[in-house]
Parts: C-alpha cells; structure tokens; sequence
C-alpha cells in the first residue's frame, strides 16, 4: 500500500487513526462521509493490520508513502492533509503523536495548515530563536525521560551545545501544553539559517542520546522536527536497533 499511489493515500488515513480506539468509530464514520464505504473499509482494514505493530514504525511507514504520495494531484492532497486535520480533531485534542504525524505529513506535502491554526514563520530576533530552541530541548528531554534527574541530564547536554549563551537557561518541564510549546517554538525556529538548524539538531541529537538510547516517541519528535524545518532526517534514525 505504501507504493500504492491509490492505496497509500487510504494508508495515511489509517496512520492517523487513534491508537488507543477512543474515538476510532467516530473517526472511522467521518472517514467514511469523507472518503465513500469501500475505502473507508479499506482504511479499517491497515488500521487492524497495524494494531499489533510497534508504535517506532508508524511515521517511517508514513515517511515510506510520500513518493507515491506525491503523484497524486495536488487538490487531492490538500484534502488528505484537511481529513488528517478534522481527524485529529475530532475529540478536541491534539496529542503528541498526532501532532508529529500531522507536522510531518503537512510538511512533506506542502501544505502549511495544522491542527486548530495556520503554522507560520515567526520572528521575535534572536532571544526569542534563543528561547525556541531552549523550549524545544525541554520538550524533547521531558517526552523522552520518564524520571526527573534523566529529563535533567538530557536538557543539559542538549545545552551544552550551543555553548556560553545556553548556559543562562534553565530546564523547565512544560507539564500541561507540550503540543502548544513544540508548535510555537518550531514555527519560531522556521527563521534559523542553515549553520543555526544544523547546530539545533546537534543540541536534539545530543539530549536524545544522553541516555544512550532512541525511544519512539523521540523518533517522533526528530522526525517532526527535521519536517518542520526542511532538514534530512539525521543517522541516529537508522543507527538504531
């Protein structure tokens, strides 16, 4: 299906879908409407398939579908990137992962709309790029670390990257609006030169790696964030086991 100019659009629909079938019927009906029965039961049907597959393997699974993707005319992607949108809307919340999945998909297709408000570059100058970057670190140490000294020990190498003037920030856990710091920030991060996002996935790479390992959903985040910003997905993707 991912090879599938016809089939891998039903796919991203699928990938979509929530994991944890809270809202699955509602999303399935609306898919349905959206799409007509026959490949609203084919979306079903990869959704079902994909249940007892790893969650690390769900956006390289995406990432695999763009080339045939891509084939498809561009209104009809556009409406591929509004369902993913309503989908992901459909209970009133974003979570991370459907936040990754829809900057990725958004971003790979050429469509800047996201979920609930239009994603759009931001300026502020340096201190506010500065803060960005420092926020995002945050996010990815929190998302990535389940205890409070590791999410420590993760920010604090991804700051020692960007040298003297990372050292006047501080780690802060942004608890209740991970989804609304990672949109602002990499919208503000959008006005980085080439050296500046370079040295950004340096500092990401270096706090998803303090504990010497690569979880899914820190894939996730490397994967939306190097989408966001136009950047190749880096090795630790495939270094990995």
């Amino acid at each position: 299906a991912a090879h599938s100019s016809e089939l891998a659009y039903l796919l991203a629909v699928a990938l979509v879908l929530d994991c944890d079938g809270r809202v699955l019927e509602r999303q399935l009906a609306m898919t349905e409407q959206r799409l007509g029965r026959e490949r609203a039961h084919l979306v079903r049907q990869y959704y079902d398939a994909m249940a007892g597959t790893a969650a690390r393997y769900r956006l390289p699974l995406l990432q695999m579908a763009f080339p045939a993707l891509k084939r498809r005319p561009a209104p009809q992607l556009a409406y591929l990137v509004d369902l993913a949108r309503d989908l992901i809307d459909v209970d009133g919340t974003t979570d991370l992962y459907e936040y990754c999945f829809y900057r990725v998909l958004a971003a790979n297709l050429g469509v800047a709309d996201g979920p609930g408000q239009k994603s759009q570059r931001r300026g502020g100058g340096r201190d506010a790029t500065r803060r960005a970057a420092v926020d995002l670190l945050c996010v990815v140490a929190r998302q990535g670390n389940s205890e409070a000294a590791s999410q420590q020990r993760a920010f604090d190498a991804g700051i020692a990257v960007f040298g003297h003037w990372g050292s006047r920030y501080a780690y802060e856990p942004h608890d209740n609006d991970t989804v609304q710091v990672l949109d602002r920030s990499l919208d503000t991060l959008l006005s980085l030169n080439g050296d500046g996002r370079r040295k950004l996935l340096e500092a990401v790479r270096a706090a998803v790696l303090a504990d010497k390992r690569l979880s899914a959903v820190e894939a996730e985040l490397i994967r939306a964030i190097c989408a966001s910003l136009d950047c190749p997905l880096p090795p630790i993707l495939y270094e990995q086991p």
